[in-house]
C-alpha cells in the first residue's frame, strides 16, 4: 500500500472511531482502538496522534471525559443557574412521590404535573451523561423536559409503580439519543456538501483552465464526474456564484 493510501487509510479509520465514540457516550476502549487500527503498524507520532484528536472531540479513552472539560463556558453557567433554579423546586418525601406515581398512572392530569416536577433534577442527570455530543447542554435538556411532559402521561400501561421512574428515564435518554443522533447526521449531510462543493470547484477550474475560459453547467456535467445536480447544489452553497462556471441568469 502507498504511503498517501496509508495515510487516507488511516484518518478514514480515525473518523470512523470517533462516530463510534459519539455514539457511545464519548467514550472508547483501547480495546476498540488496537481493533481499529490493527495491521497499520503505527508510528509513535500517529498513535499520539489519535489520542490528541479523540481529546480534541471531547472523547475519553476507556472511561468517559470529565464534564468540566467537554462543557463551553456558556454550557457550564447555562447548567449551574438551571441547577439553582431546580434546588428551589420542594422535593417530596418518598411516600408523597408513590402518591403521585400511582395517580398519574391513573391519568390524573395534577399529579402528572407533579411527577414532571419532581423528575426534573433527573433530567438534568441525564444530560450531563450526553454532554460533549455535539448538542448543547440546553438543547438536551430541552429535549428531556419536552419528552418527560409527554411520557408522563403514557404511564398507565405499567403494571408498578416502581416502574415509573425507570420508563420515564428511558424516555428522556432516548429522546436526547435522537437529538443527538440528528446533529450527527446533519453534521454528515453538511460535510458531504462541502466535499461536493470542493470537487464541482476543481473540475470546473480544470475545465476553464482547458477551455480557456468560463464553462456552463452541461458542459462540466458532460465531463462525467458531476451531475447537473452536484453542480447546482454546489453553486447555491457558495453563494450563487463560482468563478469558473458561466451564469444561467
Amino acid at each position: 500500500m502507498k504511503e498517501f493510501e496509508k495515510q487516507r487509510a488511516f484518518l478514514q479509520m480515525l473518523q470512523a472511531v470517533l462516530k463510534q465514540a459519539q455514539k457511545n457516550r464519548n467514550t472508547v476502549t483501547r480495546q476498540q482502538l488496537d481493533k481499529a487500527f490493527e495491521g497499520m503498524e503505527l508510528s509513535e507520532q500517529q498513535l499520539q496522534q489519535i489520542e490528541d484528536y479523540l481529546k480534541a472531540n471531547n472523547i475519553g479513552i476507556d472511561e468517559p471525559p470529565a464534564l468540566e472539560d467537554v462543557l463551553t463556558e456558556e454550557e457550564h453557567n447555562y447548567l449551574q443557574d438551571y441547577e439553582d433554579m431546580i434546588r428551589s423546586l420542594p422535593v417530596p418525601d418518598p411516600g408523597v412521590l408513590q402518591a403521585v406515581k400511582i395517580s398519574s398512572m391513573a391519568g390524573e392530569k395534577d399529579a402528572q404535573e407533579q411527577l414532571v416536577q419532581f423528575m426534573l433534577p433527573q433530567v438534568v442527570d441525564i444530560a450531563k451523561l450526553y454532554a460533549g455530543q455535539g448538542v448543547y447542554m440546553e438543547d438536551l435538556i430541552g429535549a428531556g423536559n419536552l419528552e418527560l411532559v409527554q411520557a408522563v402521561t403514557l404511564l398507565g400501561a405499567l403494571e408498578k409503580a416502581d416502574e415509573v421512574e425507570g420508563a420515564l428515564a428511558k424516555q428522556i435518554m432516548n429522546a436526547m439519543e435522537d437529538l443527538i443522533a440528528e446533529n450527527l447526521d446533519q453534521k454528515a449531510a453538511d460535510a458531504d456538501a462541502v466535499q461536493k462543493a470542493n470537487l464541482v470547484l476543481e473540475k470546473a477550474d480544470e475545465l476553464a483552465s482547458m477551455l480557456g475560459r468560463r464553462v456552463s453547467v452541461s458542459e462540466l456535467a458532460n465531463e462525467g464526474d458531476v451531475t447537473e445536480e452536484d453542480i447546482e447544489e454546489a453553486i447555491r452553497f457558495s453563494g450563487g456564484k463560482i468563478d469558473s462556471i458561466e451564469s444561467e441568469e
